[in-house]
C-alpha cells in the first residue's frame, strides 16, 4: 500500500522549494469583503510546510483558504495534480490491501477491511474524482489527506462503527466548489 506522510513530512509530491507563488489574494480581516495582496515569504512557505497537518485540519473544518498566507499556500499544494493523484493511488492502495490478509509482522495501525471492502464502490468513486481534471475544492482534498492518516478515523480497526460510508460521502461532498 502506498504510506502518506506523517504529520509534517512532504507528501512527496511538491518539495519545500516548489512552493513558489509569489502573491497571494487574501481576505483583508478588516473589511471582510475586499481582498488584498500579500507577498509570499519564505518563512510562510516553511511555515506552512512544517505544519501541513494542522493547516489539513483547518482547511477540513471550513477554514476559508483565503483567510492566511500559509493556509493559502497550503491549499495551492492539495489541490496540484500530483498530490490528488496520491491520494488516488493510496485509496486504490487501501483497497488492495484489504482484499489481502494481513500479514503478521506488519506493524502499522490495522485497516478495517470489513467497512473498506463494504464502501468499495465509494472509495473507487472518490479516487476517480480525485484523478479528474475537475478543479476541486482544498477542504475536500484536506478532509480525504486526514481521512487517510488518522490511525482512529473510520478506515481502521474499529469493526463495530458504522462510520466510513457517512465519512466518504462527506469527503465527496467537500469536494465540490459549489458546496
Amino acid at each position: 500500500m502506498h504510506s502518506l506522510p506523517h504529520a509534517g513530512q512532504s507528501d512527496g509530491a511538491v518539495r519545500l522549494g516548489a512552493i513558489t507563488m509569489a502573491i497571494l489574494l487574501l481576505t483583508d480581516r478588516m473589511k471582510p469583503g475586499c481582498v488584498i495582496s500579500r507577498r509570499s515569504r519564505l518563512h510562510t512557505r516553511v511555515w506552512a510546510h512544517l505544519r501541513a497537518c494542522h493547516l489539513d485540519q483547518a482547511l477540513a473544518s471550513g477554514v476559508s483558504p483565503d483567510s492566511s498566507a500559509a493556509i493559502s499556500l497550503r491549499a495551492q499544494v492539495l489541490i496540484r495534480a500530483a498530490v490528488r493523484a496520491g491520494l488516488a493511488h493510496s485509496i486504490r492502495g487501501l483497497l488492495q490491501s484489504a482484499q489481502r490478509p494481513s500479514h503478521p509482522l506488519n506493524h502499522s495501525i490495522p485497516i478495517c477491511r470489513r467497512k473498506i471492502l463494504a464502501s468499495e464502490a465509494i472509495l473507487e468513486e472518490l479516487a476517480e474524482r480525485l484523478l479528474a481534471r475537475d478543479p476541486v475544492d482544498a477542504r475536500g482534498i484536506a478532509y480525504i489527506r486526514l481521512l487517510l492518516t488518522d490511525g482512529s478515523g473510520p478506515l481502521y480497526e474499529r469493526p463495530a462503527a458504522d462510520d466510513l460510508e457517512a465519512a466518504l460521502h462527506e469527503a465527496i461532498e467537500a469536494l465540490d466548489l459549489t458546496g
